[in-house]
């Protein structure tokens, strides 16, 4: 199991910097909801990307893998118009 997760070391890596990278910039927006939304979209659009090409690089990729990054992106960014919804107004 350590193998493995020393082998993908780098992209583990870049994941975590594109997340930091990506919240850094939506609290740099904080008063515009409607921007960090924006911010928020395309980082979850990153991350499915990011997910796709990591498994292509791989040998690994299949329809499950592409689907599942979709859904947790999707449900992200769900959760995320909720809590910026709630109280404030988009």
């Amino acid at each position: 199991m350590f193998k493995k997760i020393n082998e993908h070391v780098i992209y583990y890596i870049s994941l975590i910097i594109i997340f930091a990278l990506g919240l850094f910039l939506i609290s740099s927006v904080l008063p515009n909801k409607q921007l960090e939304m924006l911010y928020f979209i395309i980082l979850a659009v990153i991350y499915v990307v990011w997910g796709i090409l990591h498994h292509f690089i791989n040998h690994e990729l299949s329809s499950k893998i592409v689907v599942e990054y979709t859904l947790i992106a999707t449900l992200g960014v769900a959760i995320m118009f909720f809590l910026l919804k709630g109280g404030y107004g988009l």
